[in-house]
């Protein structure tokens, strides 16, 4: 399953980047149907370290993503891969990769696409496919929402 959603700030790359591993969300909840769907509450770096092969976690209410970061482009590209996960969802998962594409539209507008790849195990697909879609779209929303709110309080 492939799932892109991309959104226009305003705000330069630069500005935009470090949002990437290193952000807190708000209070409110990505999505009010989908009972038990986890609420991003922060990501960040593990242990200070950053490029390729670093630990990118995010932090949910239900529990820690941990990623493997497969390409690191600053002002440019991020792509991550799932390593362990202590959230439900984790056994009806082989795989999941991440990236984050920030494309420049003016000097002070840039379009981020973010694009997750999951990979089900087979027993799973038919009766998880569509709300992990919709829970992931919910996620994707909520999480460029609160980068939009972050990046205009930092102008």
């Amino acid at each position: 399953m492939k799932l892109q959603t991309s959104y226009t700030f305003s705000a330069a790359p630069a500005q935009l980047w470090p949002l990437l591993f290193h952000s807190k969300m708000d209070d409110r909840r990505p999505c009010y149907f989908l009972f038990g769907l986890p609420k991003p509450v922060e990501c960040r770096l593990a242990d200070n370290g950053e490029g390729v092969g670093a630990t990118r976690e995010c932090i949910s209410d239900k529990g820690v993503i941990r990623q493997t970061i497969l390409d690191w482009v600053p002002e440019q590209k991020l792509r991550f891969a799932l390593r362990e996960t202590d959230i439900y969802f984790g056994p009806c998962v082989d795989a999941i990769v991440e990236t984050f594409v920030l494309h420049p539209v003016h000097e002070k507008e840039t379009m981020i696409t973010r694009i997750t790849e999951v990979t089900l195990k087979p027993g799973a697909r038919f009766w998880v496919s569509l709300p992990m879609w919709i829970g992931l779209k919910s996620i994707h929303r909520y999480v460029f929402n609160n980068w939009k709110r972050i990046a205009k309080e930092a102008v």
